[in-house]
């Protein structure tokens, strides 16, 4: 991705930030209602992966109780690709991850 098409890609995001400018969900803190069903936060996500997999960095090796908390407490708001970014694992990784901690039924420490 070229320095101009990261550009333009943080200017789409300044302005879907100018367009949510009013929302009560935003200003009555509720931030985790914009990344759900906003349809201008799901387009910041969007657009903020594409950011992020410019220098896609994957971890291997054991997972950290830090990191198998955080995937847990996320399932439900991010999807497999946008845990995998944040997490710097691959998707195939997030998802076994997943599966191995719901199979556990129990929530990481």
């Amino acid at each position: 991705m070229t320095r101009e098409e990261k550009k333009q890609i943080r200017l789409q995001i300044l302005q879907l930030l100018d367009k949510c400018t009013g929302c009560k969900e935003r200003h009555h803190g509720t931030q985790s209602v914009c990344i759900i069903s906003c349809p201008i936060g799901k387009q910041m996500q969007q657009l903020s992966v594409l950011l992020s997999k410019e220098s896609p960095r994957i971890k291997r090796g054991k997972w950290t109780e830090e990191e198998e908390f955080y995937l847990w407490q996320h399932k439900d708001i991010f999807d497999i690709s946008d845990l995998a970014a944040r997490l710097e694992r691959s998707e195939i990784s997030v998802y076994s991850k997943l599966r191995q901690l719901e199979k556990k039924n129990v929530l990481p420490c």
